[in-house]
């Protein structure tokens, strides 16, 4: 891991977030329902290259916060960011012995078998989609099920952003009820500003 990687946040639904917050497990999923089926196919060819029986990945961002993030991931009124410290978090996947990295952003032009190895296809990604600052974890055996979970207490979680999309009201409710998942719940649970800074506003608003 980079020592400049101090947090991983996972963007996502309010659904989600109140089943990690209860069963403190995080959940792999398969790529080929991706929507990006350039990312989900290469995924597929290197499982297959390899003869992985199952393969399951979930997806973070080591960078800041981004409209991109919000509108892909966490799009809509229920969206929200579940950040990490990815320290904890990246020892738990060793301990998991599950694949992990960063993402690599390439040009097509710049894309040629000779220029990568097999191992780093599943962390090889469109350079139009540098701005997500993907780390990526992979599990690959052979296991039954159709999913693969990770246990992962609730002391890796450092913050936790709802959508400012979500009504005032309504924040005020779901922070309510996140009170009993944290100490401190003022410090660790809070509602984006991307779309609707006051200081940022009332920066200009003083020229």
């Amino acid at each position: 891991m980079k020592e400049n990687i101090k947090r991983l946040s996972r963007y996502t639904t309010l659904p989600v977030l109140l089943d990690l917050l209860e069963r403190k497990k995080l959940v792999l999923l398969d790529p080929k329902n991706w929507d990006d089926i350039n990312d989900s196919e290469v995924i597929i060819s290197y499982k297959e290259k390899k003869e992985i029986k199952k393969l399951f990945a979930l997806c973070f961002s080591h960078g800041s916060e981004t409209i991109h993030h919000w509108k892909t991931f966490a799009n809509g009124p229920s969206g929200c960011c579940i950040e990490f410290d990815a320290e904890k978090l990246i020892t738990l996947f060793e301990k998991e012995k599950l694949k992990h990295g960063e993402v690599h952003y390439r040009k097509i032009r710049n894309v040629k078998p000779e220029t990568f190895e097999l191992d780093e296809m599943p962390f090889i990604k469109r350079a139009p989609y540098a701005c997500e600052t993907e780390y990526r974890v992979i599990y690959e055996g052979d296991i039954k099920e159709d999913i693969y979970e990770i246990d992962v207490p609730l002391d890796t979680i450092t913050k936790i952003t709802i959508s400012q999309q979500m009504p005032a009201q309504i924040f005020k409710s779901i922070k309510s009820l996140l009170k009993g998942s944290f100490t401190n719940p003022e410090k660790r649970v809070s509602r984006s500003t991307i779309y609707e800074n006051k200081t940022w506003i009332n920066t200009f608003k003083r020229f």
